[in-house]
């Protein structure tokens, strides 16, 4: 399943990008996206800054995955941004432990008509045979909504 969310903010790319690897700005994030026990490493200098975070995060799956998916799960991702033309790009790979599904993707902040956009794309799949389209289906969706949570914490922090 392919995941893709961008939005459009009235700020410039270096506030945008300062908001995105800053470490007390993602806890903030991260905290309102409803997680728990939120950790954050931050490692090197900007452009070139990786993130490492780690969550529990409550989800709600349908009947048929519930003993696959659980109703809280441990999340860790990592973000390894690095400049891309006027802009920054991170590479993202996201590990919900128990849980069979691949979450890769990126995340670019780029200038864009009166400030600069924010774009996720991600692809979930889910190797185990009948149920994994389902269970990509369910975490793409709930991916989206995070992502589309997350823009708004980010628009309102700016």
């Amino acid at each position: 399943m392919k995941v893709h969310v961008k939005h459009s903010l009235k700020s410039d790319v270096a506030s945008v990008f300062k908001l995105c690897t800053d470490q007390k700005s993602q806890e903030a994030i991260y905290a309102g996206l409803g997680g728990s026990d939120v950790k954050i490493k931050r490692e090197g200098r900007a452009p070139n800054v990786k993130l490492k975070i780690s969550r529990r995060e409550p989800a709600n799956p349908p009947a048929a995955i519930r003993r696959i998916v659980s109703s809280v799960n441990d999340v860790s991702h990592t973000e390894n941004w690095s400049a891309e033309g006027d802009g920054h790009l991170a590479d993202i790979v996201v590990d919900i432990k128990g849980v069979p599904v691949k979450i890769v993707g990126t995340k670019s902040v780029q200038p864009d008509k009166g400030g600069c956009s924010v774009e996720w794309n991600f692809d979930v799949t889910c190797g185990i045979p009948l149920l994994g389209g389902l269970i990509a289906s369910f975490a793409g969706d709930e991916t989206r909504q995070k992502l589309e949570h997350e823009f708004k914490l980010i628009k309102s922090m700016l």
